[in-house]
């Protein structure tokens, strides 16, 4: 053996502790925490080389902003009782002036949460919001496959069900960039059942796509991701980066679990990548049929998130909240990020869905001219000066392929969920796709580690 294969053979020690935790994102970080607070060892195994999954920090002018999840809402008390537990302030998002909205040819400015559209559609707008509202109410969140009507519903897409539901053109449209704007998808490739199951884990659909009050009502002082890095501060050494797990083997007594940086022996292990990402992973004896067919029927949306900063935020001069919604732009919606010290401005906006497959594999200069222009079109030639761009191109992370959540398109749901949070032998699986109340935020993915850290205490 070479001297060099001599120092790998030594490196590739196995380790044992009691449950292994892979990935360092929110869920991995709050199991590990709990069930250390519970007095058992555990290993954190992260394939990337920081913490945080589908939160990242970046800096523009400056500033510390977010790459991937920012925002909370009030009903978002996980993640609220976390920043508190570890001094992180929130401030409110801006919200102040007018929102601009352009959609089927209708242009105008507004004020508060509902959109404005003609006069025409809007009586059929508040119509087909009220009957997703009262479908969603209906739907047992955490088990979505278990409602009365779940496999009617789970056959149709939200588009196949617009097109039974609605006869003005702007409805249909606003709902289809309601949709994308919340999945990161197309309306043609979301179950209806999905659809209606998030916005019952949330509470409500209008929690979903609200600022005050809803899921955009604030943003942390510094970035949530600092949360992340707090919690993996706490850890140590129990934290291990750039470890991506190889394989999982069980047996009657415990796993093994193998990556380049070495082997881990443990009771048991908690998986939290979502499905996609996670059947990545090799198993011994093979996943069940069912967990491994979820695997496969359950991708991540399409998302490039982008930060733009202006010396000074000039769409305020003209009452403008920074809020615009259209469906004439590749980019959008984009929102007022300024920052609080008030030394420069700031937009944050998105290109979801649609857009976001589109242009994942342009070149960045493309995409920030394209993001220039379509802000432009509604904040005027103030806007193609920006001192700084950045932007996160999610769909094409090699370690994450998109993002914010795991979308499931028609039946799958009914056939494959259980398999969402089924334990597997000794693997049990978290991530904010299993999580029972605020699925596909940073939040459920705190609460599917606080059940996963509790099962595991009694088993131990």
């Amino acid at each position: 053996m070479s001297a060099l294969g001599a120092q790998d053979a030594a490196a590739r020690t196995t380790s044992s502790v009691d449950v292994v935790v892979v990935g360092a994102g929110f869920a991995g970080l709050t199991t590990a925490r709990r069930l250390r607070a519970s007095g058992h060892a555990v290993v954190v195994l992260e394939a990337d080389e920081r913490v945080g999954g589908r939160t990242k920090q970046g800096r523009i002018a400056g500033e510390v902003v977010d790459l991937g999840g920012q925002w909370v809402g009030p009903t978002q008390t996980r993640l609220l009782a976390l920043a508190k537990e570890l001094g992180v302030a929130t401030y409110p998002q801006y919200d102040a002036g007018r929102n601009m909205i352009d959609i089927a040819g209708y242009r105008a400015v507004y004020k508060g949460e509902t959109p404005q559209l003609t006069a025409e559609a809007m009586p059929e707008f508040a119509e087909v919001i009220g009957k997703i509202e009262a479908m969603a109410a209906k739907i047992p969140a955490a088990q979505p496959w278990q409602a009365a009507d779940a496999e009617q519903l789970d056959a149709h897409t939200v588009e196949s069900w617009l097109g039974l539901n609605t006869k003005h053109p702007a409805v249909r449209t606003m709902i289809r960039l309601m949709t994308r704007a919340v999945f990161s998808a197309e309306a043609g490739q979301v179950s209806l059942l999905y659809f209606l199951a998030y916005a019952a884990a949330a509470g409500s659909f209008n929690a979903l796509i609200s600022t005050r009050g809803g899921a955009q009502d604030a943003l942390f002082e510094g970035g949530v991701w600092q949360l992340a890095q707090k919690m993996a501060a706490e850890l140590g050494s129990a934290v291990v980066l750039e470890a991506p797990v190889q394989s999982i083997a069980q047996d009657g007594t415990g796993v093994t679990v193998t990556t380049p940086k070495g082997e881990w022996r443990a009771r048991y292990i908690v998986v939290t990548a979502p499905p996609a990402i996670a059947s990545r992973i090799q198993y011994a004896p093979p996943l069940p049929a069912q967990r491994d067919g979820l695997t496969q029927r359950m991708p991540l949306g399409c998302v490039i998130k982008v930060h733009i900063a202006y010396s000074r935020p000039f769409w305020r001069d003209q009452g403008l909240s920074g809020l615009v919604l259209s469906d004439r732009t590749e980019f959008g919606p984009w929102f007022d990020h300024s920052p609080t010290s008030g030394k420069t401005g700031s937009l944050v906006g998105f290109f979801d869905g649609a857009p976001a497959q589109r242009w994942a594999d342009r070149t960045v200069e493309a995409r920030r001219a394209q993001v220039l222009k379509d802000i432009a079109l509604y904040l005027g030639d103030a806007a193609l000066t920006p001192v700084e761009y950045l932007e996160e191109v999610w769909t094409r992370s090699p370690l994450n392929r998109g993002g914010y959540v795991s979308v499931p398109g028609p039946g799958v749901l009914t056939a494959f969920g259980p398999a969402l949070r089924e334990p597997f032998g000794r693997i049990r699986w978290a991530g904010t796709e299993t999580a029972e109340a605020w699925v596909g935020y940073i939040d459920g993915a705190i609460r599917s580690g606080e059940r996963a850290a509790l099962d595991l205490a009694g088993q131990l």
